[in-house]
């Protein structure tokens, strides 16, 4: 049993703190007056914005990301400086934070939006992204941004990843606005970069520029119980030309004409599509033939989950897997690794398409740490290195797979690169010289990216304080730093860390079709940020 549901004994759960509470009702005014000095006598401002945190925030939590979420801030799709969206979700940002007594701005092209709360330096930044990453429609149960509340969880794009979060700090903060706190030690930034999920240079540019940082940075976008170091992101892709069809059809051979796997580098592909035409088979024969295939590689994985139909003259293989956040793919099943399998078991005129799937069956295939491509490396704080290939495609005559890495400290970049290296020569030397990397062209496209670790101070006030306030609200008292592979924008920060959203052994499903999050975890976050925002930045300063 999860230590979580021990807290929800202690602390209650969400919905019957609700239900029971009448402290609640009538306007703000007519509620924080009931978690008043007055009409809380002898415990601390502490005590009662904790309390009120506790007892009133939930819907209010609720009702604002699902306000966030029917922005479709898809950034891979509209860059911030030309999203419409983005530009109305600042706009409803700017207006929140004026009827709630907070400063607005929006830096660069709508780059990164900012909060503001207090006066003199900066104290706190909490950081956020408001874009999102894809979410194509037939792979929901329902609209991915008209957000629903079922059975104990908030549905929709970005709840968990990253607008839930996001409005558990604002409610936070007006609450404590509410009771008549007030930063003491500083301002505090509510920071929103909306390139999180594509490009990184405006939070970047924002960064470097908006001196000084606050004393103490956290994002809100990862895991607990506190993020101390984070793997380095790489970004990888190998392409091999399609290749023109012989004028005469190899006779006992079909042709594979297009491939489709995974949406975006940073998800695991949880479904993967090939089309072949008979070329030198009889139709029937073919079909027949991908079927046998389908049977043969069922028997090695019984796991595997695949269809074979005929469409026109084309013969059309999908298998499915389970989509997951590229960084904890060991957790989800890649569909293009039984794809590969099954097309090495059939006769293949040689092209683009069946060199590609035959890297991917011979140097990905089930194994998730780059063992087979001689790139395998560890770390005792960070664990392993992280091999996903997550996006193939046909396009302009090419068939290119993107794969995504994420790298634990122990190498330097310039060895890590080394090893890629050797990779590429190595798959090269498989494929005849047919696959290739797609080096950097003119106008930034393609090429390798290869980032560094974030290891923040394990020992420093900021990740004690964190990590107390984490034991005491989970009962988890042996609780530690922890790392994870993905990267978030608390890596631009020096000493800055990550706290929540997602809870130890929760399946994150923040890249995932169907995005959820329980609101019993909604709430918990909620409260924990509150009491970060009190202890860090709402105390008086030290004497």
């Amino acid at each position: 049993m999860r230590t979580r549901l021990l807290a929800a004994l202690c602390f209650l759960l969400p919905s019957l703190a609700l239900a029971g509470d009448a402290r609640c009702k009538g306007t703000p005014k007519a509620r924080a007056a009931r978690f008043s000095d007055k009409a809380l006598k002898g415990k601390s401002p502490a005590e009662r914005y904790a309390e009120y945190v506790k007892a009133c925030a939930l819907d209010e939590v609720v009702d604002l990301t699902q306000s966030l979420v029917r922005f479709k801030t898809v950034s891979s799709e509209q860059p911030a400086a030309k999203s419409p969206e983005v530009a109305a979700m600042g706009r409803f940002l700017e207006k929140w934070a004026r009827a709630h007594g907070l400063g607005f701005r929006a830096v660069g092209e709508n780059d990164v939006f900012e909060l503001s709360w207090g006066e003199g330096e900066p104290r706190l930044g909490l950081v956020f992204h408001g874009d999102v990453v894809p979410a194509p429609a037939h792979e929901w149960k329902k609209p991915p941004f008209e957000p629903y509340v079922e059975k104990g969880r908030l549905y929709g794009r970005g709840v968990e990843d990253d607008k839930g979060p996001l409005a558990s700090a604002l409610v936070a903060i007006s609450l404590a606005k509410e009771l008549g706190l007030s930063p003491r030690q500083g301002k505090v930034l509510v920071i929103i970069g909306n390139g999180e999920e594509s490009d990184w240079s405006g939070m970047q540019k924002y960064a470097e520029t908006q001196k000084p940082h606050p004393t103490h940075v956290i994002s809100v976008d990862s895991n607990f119980p506190v993020v101390a170091a984070q793997g380095g992101f790489v970004a990888w892709q190998l392409e091999a030309e399609l290749g023109t069809a012989p004028a005469q059809p190899t006779a006992g051979r079909m042709r594979a004409v297009d491939v489709t796997a995974g949406e975006f580098l940073t998800q695991v592909p949880g479904a993967a599509v090939l089309k072949l035409e008979p070329a030198g088979l009889a139709p029937d024969k073919a079909l027949a033939a991908v079927k046998d295939a389908v049977a043969a590689v069922h028997k090695a994985r019984p796991s595997l989950q695949a269809e074979v139909k005929q469409e026109g003259t084309q013969v059309v293989l999908t298998t499915h897997g389970k989509a997951v956040h590229a960084s904890v793919a060991e957790e989800g099943h890649n569909a293009m690794w039984d794809l590969a399998a099954v097309a090495a078991k059939l006769p293949l005129e040689p092209n683009g398409i069946e060199a590609l799937l035959g890297v991917v069956a011979s140097r990905f295939d089930g194994d998730h740490w780059g063992e087979k491509l001689g790139v395998a490396y560890q770390d005792t704080l960070m664990g392993r290195l992280l091999v996903a290939p997550t996006v193939l495609r046909v396009k302009e005559g090419k068939v290119s797979l993107g794969i995504n890495m994420r790298r634990p400290q122990g190498k330097d970049s310039a060895t890590f690169n080394a090893s890629l290296d050797e990779a590429a020569a190595l798959l090269s030397r498989d494929s005849g010289g047919r696959v290739k990397e797609l080096k950097a062209v003119k106008g930034g496209e393609g090429g390798r990216y290869v980032g560094d670790p974030h290891v923040a101070d394990t020992s420093g006030p900021l990740v004690t304080t964190l990590l107390d306030i984490y034991k005491r609200h989970m009962n988890e008292p042996e609780a530690t730093p922890t790392s994870v592979r993905g990267g978030t924008y608390a890596r631009l920060f020096p000493r800055a860390v990550d706290f929540g959203p997602a809870f130890p052994g929760d399946l994150y499903t923040g890249h995932a079709p169907d995005e959820s999050i329980s609101l019993d975890n909604l709430d918990a976050v909620t409260r924990m940020v509150a009491e970060a925002l009190h202890t860090l930045a709402l105390t008086p300063p030290a004497k």
